[in-house]
Parts: structure tokens; sequence; C-alpha cells
């Protein structure tokens, strides 16, 4: 009967480190996606800033004319300014609303996400693989999630992202690192909001 040694070392499970060609490509794929929709973003931004300026423009032009009005009223036509003045004072009101509505709105970063993908892409790690990460609230709030040989690494790599500009007033989610059950040389990690009492 044969017998083969599972412990030689082509039998070992493969402790080599994340290969940097495929880390490459997962960056440079995340780069491209997180571009566009950094400029889908951008676009909605400008459309509701052009939005509420164009409100504010009506809004003055009717206050204006409101004004106008007020200052003509006399006693042969009372009635009919009277009714204009209170349609006047109803269409002012209304566009008040408008632009609290548009104003309430979180135009985040303006500027788009750029700037915060080349940080990520000039701090990246070759013991560290993101898989995914989401900018939130403008960029103010970020959450990651990925793989990692080395658990050392996600602070290091948290760390150097602080350091960047771009990241100097955003806020980072709470760090959970896990062992991968497909693989248990590797470790999962997610940097998010912790999850609520509710869910558990």
């Amino acid at each position: 009967m044969q017998q083969i040694n599972l412990y030689r070392p082509e039998f070992r499970p493969s402790r080599e480190p994340l290969r940097s060609v495929h880390m490459l490509w997962g960056l440079v794929a995340l780069i491209f996606l997180l571009s566009i929709y950094s400029g889908f973003t951008h676009q909605g931004n400008a459309r509701l800033q052009q939005q509420l300026a164009n409100e504010q423009a009506l809004l003055e032009s009717q206050q204006l004319t409101l004004q106008k009005l007020s200052l003509q009223q006399t006693q042969n036509q009372p009635a009919q300014l009277d009714a204009e003045i209170e349609r006047l004072q109803q269409e002012i009101e209304r566009r008040k609303q408008i632009l609290a509505l548009i104003t309430d709105q979180d135009f985040g970063n303006t500027k788009g996400f750029s700037a915060h993908i080349q940080a990520m892409a000039r701090q990246s790690l070759e013991t560290l693989a993101l898989e995914s990460f989401s900018l939130k609230s403008g960029g103010n709030y970020v959450e990651l999630a990925g793989k990692t040989r080395k658990p050392d690494q996600v602070p290091l790599y948290l760390q150097r992202l602080r350091a960047e500009d771009s990241f100097s007033k955003t806020r980072f989610g709470v760090l959970n690192v896990e062992r991968d059950e497909q693989d248990t040389y590797m470790l999962q990690f997610q940097v998010a909001k912790p999850a609520s009492k509710e869910n558990k």
C-alpha cells in the first residue's frame, strides 16, 4: 500500500501573501467604479445647486413685486391689489418651503471623491486587499471591507488614510476582524457601524 505524506511542502496550505498583481487589478477596477459613481454624484449635486439658485432668484423677484404692489395700492382698486398681494404672499411661502427642502438635501462632497480614491491608491498595502468600501455623507464617513493575512495591517492602513488631507475629517466605522471560514490562513476585516442591539 502506497502512503502519501500530507505534510510535505507541496501539500501544505499556501501561506503566500496576496499577489500584488491581483490586488492591483482589484484596485484599478474599484477606482474605475468609484470614478463613475463620483461623476453621477457630482452631476446630482450640481443639479440641486442650480435648482436652489433658481428658486432663490424667483423668490427674490416675487418679493420685489410684492413690495411694489404694496406701494402702488390705492383706494380705487383695493380689492384687486389685495387679491394680487395675497396670491404673491402664498407663492412666496411656497417658494420658501421649496428652498427649505432643497437646503436640507445633503450636497456632500461637490468636488466628487477623486481625492479619496487617489489617497486610497497611494496608501495601499501589498498585505491587504480591499473588497469593498463606501463613502457616505459626502465623504465624511467611510466603511471598508477586505482580506489580509496580517491583522496589524488594517489599523496601519487606517492610520495612513487619516494622514491624507481628503480623509482628515472623515469618520471611520468600528473595526472587526474575523477568521475566514473558507481559508483559515486568511482574515476578513470590516470597518463599519456596529450592529444595533435590536438586531442581536
